[in-house]
């Protein structure tokens, strides 16, 4: 008997040395991923970066999420992912054409003035008090924002296939010079629908504000899904008002990838992404990881040399598969939380 209580004291106490023994991971741990790490810029000295912050429970259960890309502009960090647009509009304005030339391009004119941190899948709308409606979106494969305007007496029930580029859709401003597509003429995409510029325009009907949309679509269910209302066919007045179609832009992206984070257990995890397997090409991914563990660098990089380590068309957490840098960011944090080591970080492509 006296035997029998010695062990079951010696087994509580050694249940109670490994209870002691375990990790405590409850805090807050933030990590980087910086512009220019691999040209040797420091992450005082550069001018964009991703900072991400976990926040874990005692078992490492992830509780929260705050992911942001910031950008120094004006000696001052912006989140490039803040949703928030200031957008006025004016239908006095016929829009113009991008003018495109050999090694620049010179803007065109727009019926909207728009302040936003950054526009990657931005639309806008608003109505007159006459009913003229202004509307304008950003194309994800060429990055300019194509607009058109409707006066009240236009037909709604126009299926938006019919709409083209410079006829019916007018690329008045480029917002970035890295899209996918980048038209050297008008003429080159000029009979083409927004659903057809690209294999990959389903980006714009697969989820979000524009979901199952198809060129069969109507001009007039288009304008509803961005917010107009129409009474008896006619478009009703309304102020100037924007949102994100597809993933949501830069804050959706992030948004999804913080909201799939919640409840998984940081300890399971190496990254939000895998270096393994190969690509669509029958290439290694490891093929892109150098021996200084940085992504992307090399000529033999996988999948075209681009951010991306899967097929351009697949998805993380609902977010753009370009996640090289962001899940830099996030091992970082790991790090930080003593979960994984800085020599199991791949440095992502920035």
């Amino acid at each position: 008997m006296k035997k029998l209580l010695v062990l079951m004291l010696l087994g509580i106490f050694i249940f109670a040395l490994a209870a002691c023994n375990k990790p405590d991971y409850s805090g807050a741990y933030t990590g980087y991923s910086w512009k220019d790490e691999a040209n040797g810029v420091s992450l005082e000295d550069t001018t964009e970066k991703i900072e991400t912050t976990l926040t874990l429970d005692s078992d490492g259960i992830i509780t929260a999420v705050d992911m942001d890309f910031l950008v120094l502009k004006d000696d001052q960090w912006i989140k490039r992912n803040d949703p928030t647009a200031v957008v006025s509009f004016d239908t006095s304005i016929e829009p113009q054409a991008v003018v495109l030339g050999d090694n620049d391009i010179e803007q065109g004119i727009s019926m909207f003035d728009i302040k936003v941190n950054d526009t990657m899948s931005l639309f806008v709308v608003g109505v007159d008090d006459n009913g003229t409606v202004a509307y304008g979106v950003v194309d994800p494969m060429i990055r300019y924002i194509l607009e058109s305007k409707f006066d009240s007496n236009y037909d709604f029930s126009t299926p938006i296939g019919d709409l083209t580029i410079n006829n019916g859709f007018v690329p008045t401003i480029r917002t970035s010079s890295g899209g996918a597509i980048k038209p050297e003429t008008w003429e080159d995409i000029e009979n083409t629908s927004i659903l057809d510029i690209s294999d990959y325009s389903h980006v714009y009907s697969v989820r979000g504000t524009y979901e199952g949309i198809t060129n069969d679509t109507t001009v007039q269910e288009l304008l509803e899904l961005s917010g107009v209302s129409f009474v008896d066919g006619t478009p009703q007045p309304m102020a100037a008002t924007y949102g994100y179609h597809s993933a949501g832009g830069w804050y959706g992206n992030y948004k999804n990838i913080e909201e799939t984070l919640i409840g998984k257990n940081a300890t399971d995890m190496k990254g939000l992404v895998s270096y393994t397997g190969k690509a669509y090409n029958g290439n290694d991914y490891a093929i892109s990881v150098n021996e200084e563990n940085f992504f992307g660098l090399n000529k033999d990089t996988v999948s075209g040399a681009t951010n991306s380590i899967q097929k351009s068309y697949d998805t993380i957490s609902g977010a753009t598969v370009r996640m090289s840098r962001e899940n830099t960011s996030f091992q970082r944090a790991l790090v930080e939380a003593g979960i994984i080591e800085e020599d199991d970080v791949i440095k992502g492509r920035f």
